[in-house]
């Protein structure tokens, strides 16, 4: 597949005939934070490579293993206190390049001895970021690796980075981008579920606004608030 191909942007509309569904079920998927999308211009838009993976991941089966950690809150979903701590919270991202930003998230994830290889997961994410900006715009980028099964096990896990200058990261809508969600899962549901959870809250520009403005101390608390927000949705 060619990169322009990959790369595609689509419409409400597209995505819902390429899906074979109707628009109207997409738009209550996008509403429920089900399906990978920004606003731009007041529209919906879609990147097709995005599509594709969820897509499929939506047609694995669910590990056994993955089940468990699922069934555990009601609501199907890794609540915000499992995934991150102050520990993985860094306030002073300093901008600078994509490959700058992520060897500053790496970090966090080296010393709590969650991944070995500092250099080949940072060579992953790159690569990532070569076929699709993971800058969903509004401030926000999710940095991830396309296969989830390449990541480590032990659980999930999340490093939220702040950079309250904001940097040129490639994003959708062409802003600065001030806050990162770097996700470490080698599932693919937990993984889609908390993009999915992630996408929904910081639509609220709010949430955005009083995270890049946080300190360590108060990020986690402010995520917790908008995750309660989620599953009351």
């Amino acid at each position: 597949m060619s990169d322009t191909v990959d790369n595609e942007i689509m419409t409400l509309s597209e995505v819902a005939s390429y899906l074979k569904i109707a628009e109207k079920t997409v738009s209550r998927m996008i509403t429920r934070g089900e399906i990978p999308c920004t606003k731009v211009a007041s529209q919906w838009r879609f990147m097709k490579s995005m599509i594709d993976d969820w897509l499929i991941s939506r047609m694995n089966v669910v590990p056994q293993n993955d089940l468990a950690k699922i069934l555990e809150n009601p609501e199907g979903l890794i609540p915000f206190t499992r995934l991150t701590s102050e520990d993985l919270i860094l306030d002073n991202v300093k901008p600078g390049s994509k490959k700058d930003i992520l060897s500053q998230l790496i970090i966090p994830l080296v010393q709590q001895e969650i991944i070995e290889d500092a250099d080949d997961f940072l060579r992953k994410l790159l690569t990532r970021e070569k076929m699709v900006t993971t800058g969903i715009g509004r401030g926000v980028a999710i940095p991830h690796l396309r296969h989830p099964k390449e990541n480590p096990g032990g659980g999930p896990r999340m490093v939220v980075g702040i950079c309250k200058a904001g940097t040129d990261y490639e994003s959708m809508d062409g802003k600065l981008t001030h806050l990162f969600f770097l996700l470490v899962s080698d599932s693919e549901v937990v993984h889609l579920r908390v993009l999915a959870k992630l996408n929904q809250i910081l639509r609220e520009s709010d949430f955005v606004t009083r995270l890049t403005n946080a300190k360590k101390a108060e990020v986690l608390p402010i995520l917790i608030e908008g995750e309660k927000l989620f599953n009351k949705a």
